[in-house]
């Protein structure tokens, strides 16, 4: 059983369940098993067999003795009819008997012990009387048809027996079976009880096993907790490779290492126990001596703290006086800082005044160059007038040489007579026409030299702008030279400016470090000071301390002494 110290406790436990589980669930399979079984075969026997030969038997009893009536009847028939439906029951009820223990026979035959079962107290088995009956049968039917009553019914009483005979062997078959099956049955509950208590047997020494190994590793331990409870830790343990890897087991291995580390913090604090005694008594010692010492301090720390107030009333002064300086630094850095904010503005007054003039030249070239388009239309206006003018005097021509012809064709017209009538009022108004033209030739001809007039002022007008612009573009070059040599001179203010600047930047930036060493320094001798004051008052402190440490020292010797007396406690 070695290797159960090698399996946890929860798979101990299933070792434990799980056959018992298995075992019960075994014992209701083969019951089960068992029970269907018997279910079949008592259904094979009592129903297949017994139920159903025992039914037709009886059936065919019935039948036959119903079959005696009709034969009866048949003898006692009044009239033809009658007797024909009494023969016809009577053939029925005797074929229904011969059918009946026929089937009967045929299903004991097929258990042979119930076909040729000869009880005791008979001569005979149903085979044998299956025959019988069929002879007694064959013989009673030819008596009857014979209409011999006497043998009939001897022959009748005869085959009746044979089938009570033969239910008498089907129901003590039936007897003898059912006390076989009994058998059978507790057979079975005794071979399934043997097997289901082979089982427990084993299942029980497999608990007493699993338990038995459990009790032995806790009470192990427990045997060793109680010896650690009773102060004593002188224990001897087995290798840690004889401990299981079960739960135990590792409870086990975890007291003896609780075990090994008790002894080592017993030792350990014998040792820590011995050092503090002694910790103690040297603690007291120099605790007085430390106490001597700080006395001394404090004299020559009151010293320190005189001078330290002195200083610091020196470095107060030098701080005023940085702080005065630094204020003029300060005022300077600020006239030097608009300096140069006007110095900006100038440069920008003066970039943008150079770029309007440059506009308003680029402006006045454009303006020159229209003045010349517009020169160049006007003198192309006056050649168009010129032109207009020769059409004029054209047109004047014509409509005087057509005046002429209107008044040849009205000359003609009237020597015509009435026939010329019509020509002459078109001659009227073709010479109508002619004095229109003319006129409106002539005002055209006023309104072109007119036109011609004003063309030629306008000639001698753009010739005289023309010279404007020439004068107004020489002078805004000159301008412009003028603006670029004061943005020129502007730069050199900014570039002077802006040194100024950093100069009296890096001026105020000396004076703001030295006004932060003086300020530091005020500080420190402040706090040097107060250090000292506060040393002073520590250095106090410390005595008071020192003599505490003296006392604790005392105590610490007592509380060493009774930790050696409780460690003593464990062997």
């Amino acid at each position: 059983m070695k290797f159960l110290k090698n399996i946890n406790v929860r798979i101990k436990l299933l070792i434990i369940s799980v056959p018992l589980a298995i075992s019960l669930l075994v014992a209701v399979i083969m019951m089960g098993v068992e029970m269907n079984s018997t279910e079949k075969e008592l259904t094979s026997i009592y129903y297949e067999t017994l139920y159903k030969a025992s039914d037709a038997i009886i059936n065919a009893d019935r039948d036959f003795y119903q079959a005696r009536v009709d034969m009866l009847a048949v003898n006692a028939s009044a009239s033809d009819a009658e007797y024909k439906e009494n023969k016809d029951s009577y053939v029925e009820n005797m074929q229904q008997t011969h059918d009946g223990v026929i089937e009967a026979a045929g299903i004991a035959e097929t258990f042979p012990e119930l076909y040729n079962m000869v009880p005791q107290g008979k001569d005979a088995s149903i085979s044998t009387l299956k025959d019988v009956f069929l002879e007694h049968y064959e013989k009673a039917f030819a008596e009857g048809n014979n209409g011999n009553t006497g043998n009939y019914i001897v022959e009748f009483d005869l085959a009746r027996d044979a089938i009570n005979d033969m239910s008498e062997i089907v129901e003590e078959w039936a007897v003898e079976e059912y006390k076989a099956l009994q058998t059978e049955i507790r057979t079975k509950i005794i071979i399934v009880s043997v097997v289901f208590g082979l089982l427990m047997v084993l299942l029980g020494i497999i608990v007493v096993a699993v338990i038995r190994g459990i009790r032995l590793g806790i009470k192990s331990a427990t045997d060793d907790l109680k010896e650690v409870a009773s102060g004593n830790l002188n224990l001897t343990f087995l290798d840690d490779s004889v401990f299981g890897k079960d739960e135990v087991g590792q409870m086990q291995k975890a007291t003896k290492d609780l075990v090994v580390r008790l002894q080592q913090i017993m030792s350990k604090s014998n040792t820590m126990a011995a050092q503090l005694a002694s910790a103690g008594s040297e603690l007291a010692t120099s605790s007085g001596q430390a106490s001597q010492a700080s006395s001394q301090v404090t004299e020559a720390v009151d010293d320190i703290s005189k001078g330290a107030v002195s200083q610091a009333e020196s470095v107060e002064s030098a701080a005023g006086n940085t702080q005065d300086i630094g204020n003029d630094i300060e005022v300077i850095a600020q006239n030097v800082e608009q300096l140069d904010g006007y110095a900006s503005s100038m440069k920008t007054s003066c970039e943008e005044a150079m770029d309007a003039l440059n506009k308003l030249l680029i402006q006045s070239q454009d303006v020159q160059n229209s003045v010349h388009d517009i020169g160049q239309t006007i003198e192309s206006t006056n050649e168009s007038a010129n032109g207009i003018h020769e059409f004029v005097k054209a047109i004047t021509d014509i409509a005087s040489q057509t005046n002429l012809l209107s008044l040849n064709a009205s000359i003609e017209a009237a020597r015509a007579g009435e026939a010329g009538r019509g020509f002459a009022v078109v001659a009227q108004e073709i010479a109508a026409l002619a004095d229109q033209s003319s006129k409106s030739a002539q005002e055209i001809g006023h309104i072109v030299e007119r036109l011609l007039a004003d063309a030629s002022a306008s000639v001698s007008v753009m010739a005289r702008l023309n010279e404007s612009f020439e004068v107004q573009s020489r002078q805004m070059e000159e301008t412009r030279s003028n603006m670029e040599f004061m943005a020129q001179g502007v730069d050199n203010v900014a570039i002077s400016s802006e040194a100024i600047a950093s100069k009296v930047a890096g001026l105020s930036q000396a004076k703001d470090t030295l006004v932060e060493i003086v300020s530091d320094l005020s500080a420190i001798s402040e706090e040097n000071a107060a250090s000292t004051e506060e040393t002073n008052a520590s250095m106090q402190e410390l005595n008071a301390t020192f003599s505490l440490i003296s006392e604790s020292a005392d105590s610490l010797q007592a509380l060493a002494g009774d930790l050696t007396e409780t460690i003593s406690y464990f062997n």
